[in-house]
């Protein structure tokens, strides 16, 4: 069976991450990528490093499986017509270049669809698409501080935290495939392409869900809250004799197993831990009570007793573990792709999963400029156009 975007042609003006982590998901669909880069240095997450497998940055293999690379120099008018004709015979282009940037080099969207009206443009940005701050620059440290992520991330005795990985970057560009795909499917009954868009910041502002719509009924300003959860108690991270554990205690009929469980009998009994309301009331002595019972025992002896009791935990891993854990192996997301001129290269597959088919995974991550002959080649230019290009530095 065929896959689902197959036959759909993605042109991606993407650096970093949104762009190229959205062209991806597409890319794992079937949908053929091309991926524009600047001649030289390339998208400049190819720099971004040690780690390097063979001189490729392991940040740029994390999001670039699936894809064939062009360089063009944007500046000259040859590298502008020839984006423009691979832009005529697209279905989608992806770009996280920002609107004033993409403009100025011709290809807005108002210009784009005066010879390709049928197209799916996506923007991403920074701070909103259609905001008055769409042309400033921003990351995903900036987006997580505008929207507060960061004031609720980390502990009380430290300073504001953000997350760990650029959950906004990724988010936006799961959002953005999302919008794709629904404006592919509406193609299909209109015939006619749109503008779709989004950003760091809105994508953030959509992580911070119930937490937002606290503050909007309440006014109440939330704070850190570490590894607890606001709104449900036990919920949190423990250190026992020889690891850490997590416990995530998500209703009363839990509860009652987790105290049956490990012997907390007097928990049940105690008014003040009665409820999840009022547990979330005295979150501090009870933390502080399981915390003293957890540290004098052992993490997988904890952990065998919660799971046969059916109570939510897991061994809090460090990435030497993850890669251990059955839970993790089983999901089979760790891949690997062999390119001639790098070798061996893994990195984690597609997150999601079909009854029909399989998610495609069969193009390790291109080196710079690595289908410039290919690609110009099937515009119709011959050897010679393509040597003079090179010569002219406009690939």
């Amino acid at each position: 069976m065929n896959l689902p975007l197959a036959g759909i042609k993605v042109i991606e003006f993407g650096r970093v991450f949104s762009a190229p982590f959205c062209s991806m998901m597409l890319s794992d669909l079937g949908a053929e990528i091309i991926k524009i880069e600047k001649p030289k240095t390339g998208d400049e997450s190819r720099s971004f490093g040690p780690p390097y497998v063979n001189d490729l940055s392991c940040y740029f293999i994390s999001l670039n499986r699936n894809k064939k690379s062009i360089t063009l120099n944007l500046n000259s008018d040859e590298g502008k017509l020839i984006l423009t004709k691979l832009l005529k015979n697209a279905d989608v282009f992806i770009h996280n270049t920002l609107p004033n940037t993409i403009d100025k080099l011709g290809f807005s969207y108002e210009h784009v669809k005066t010879f390709n009206p049928k197209l799916i443009y996506c923007g991403i940005n920074g701070l909103g698409y259609n905001s008055s701050f769409c042309n400033e620059p921003a990351q995903d440290i900036i987006a997580q501080s505008l929207s507060g992520i960061m004031s609720i991330t980390g502990f009380d005795t430290n300073p504001p935290t953000r997350a760990g990985l650029p959950i906004t970057d990724s988010f936006a560009g799961v959002l953005a495939a999302y919008a794709i795909i629904a404006a592919l499917y509406q193609r299909n009954n209109t015939n006619e392409g749109q503008l779709v868009s989004t950003s760091l910041l809105e994508a953030a502002m959509a992580l911070t869900s119930y937490v937002s719509a606290s503050f909007l009924s309440n006014k109440i300003i939330p704070g850190k809250t570490g590894n607890s959860h606001c709104s449900i108690v036990p919920y949190n991270a423990y250190k026992t004799i020889d690891n850490w554990i997590s416990i995530a205690i998500s209703n009363q009929s839990m509860w009652v197993r987790f105290c049956r469980a490990l012997d907390f009998n007097e928990l049940l009994h105690t008014d003040k831990f009665s409820s999840n309301k009022n547990r979330v009331e005295n979150r501090i002595e009870l933390d502080d009570l399981l915390q003293n019972r957890f540290a004098k025992l052992r993490s997988l002896e904890i952990i065998k007793i919660l799971k046969t009791n059916k109570v939510i935990c897991a061994m809090i891993n460090d990435f030497s573990e993850v890669f251990q854990s059955a839970e993790v192996n089983e999901l089979h997301m760790q891949l690997s792709a062999f390119h001639p001129r790098i070798g061996k290269i893994e990195y984690i597959g597609s997150p999601i999963n079909f009854s029909t088919f399989e998610t495609q995974n069969n193009m390790p991550p291109p080196l710079l400029g690595e289908h410039n002959v290919e690609i110009l080649s099937n515009l119709g230019y011959s050897d010679n156009d393509i040597n003079q290009f090179i010569d002219n530095g406009i690939i």
